[in-house]
């Protein structure tokens, strides 16, 4: 339980109690909420950068009060510093900017491009011309570069399996085992010749025919 005393916060937002015993509001944040956001010399996109200044003075104009404003536009003011942004781009951030949306402004299409040097730069400024507006998409992080450390299960796990024969036929089967090993359990009965052991050992002595084992697949590991 948390109690609080004068004020009480609800998401981002926290609502104190002032002298005259009205109720007033600003932007809350957790203890071991650290500032640090996207910083300047990361390799992004400028519009990107920028939008973390532009997403969190909105942020505040909405959730603030009159008295808590400017504190916390201050507050914004050394946060952005500490990340490595410029008075130029703080200042813009810090312009109201309200726009009114006319038909011909609306984009007709998006498109998403690598943020790749001067290429994005140039085809975005293409795209304008035709009302297609162009978001920047980050480069991939190094963990998506490196190869899977573990193996994939392959027919190890329990699945529900087709065996193809040789004349095009298919045998669908379930197992709440390891597929691995009821493909050994079918192999042991054609090799014995025990048609009574399972439907592919009958099909593959009554009718010759050679059974694919070794080209079984999977086919769901939702089994009932």
């Amino acid at each position: 339980m948390e109690i609080q005393v004068g004020h009480l916060s609800f998401l981002d937002i926290d609502i104190y109690k002032t002298m005259d015993d009205s109720l007033g509001h600003r932007v809350y944040r957790k203890p071991t909420h650290t500032n640090l956001y996207l910083h300047q010399n990361s390799h992004h996109h400028p519009n990107n950068k920028q939008s973390v200044l532009s997403s969190l003075v909105p942020r505040a104009i909405a959730l603030c009060d009159q008295e808590s404003l400017t504190p916390e536009l201050t507050f914004l003011t050394q946060v952005f510093k500490k990340n490595g942004y410029s008075q130029q781009q703080i200042q813009r951030a810090m312009k109201p900017a309200i726009r009114t949306n006319k038909a011909e402004d609306i984009p007709t299409s998006t498109a998403y491009l690598p943020n790749t040097q001067t290429t994005y730069g140039r085809i975005s400024r293409m795209l304008a011309k035709y009302n297609i507006k162009s978001f920047a998409i980050p480069p991939n992080k190094i963990p998506s570069y490196m190869p899977q450390t573990k193996d994939a299960p392959g027919l190890r796990i329990p699945s529900i399996y087709r065996i193809p024969c040789e004349c095009g036929k298919v045998y669908i089967g379930q197992s709440g085992r390891s597929v691995q090993l009821r493909i050994k359990e079918h192999g042991r009965p054609i090799r014995l010749a025990q048609p009574n052991k399972s439907a592919v050992v009958e099909n593959s002595l009554n009718q010759d025919h050679i059974i694919n084992l070794q080209k079984t697949k999977l086919l769901s590991t939702k089994i009932g």
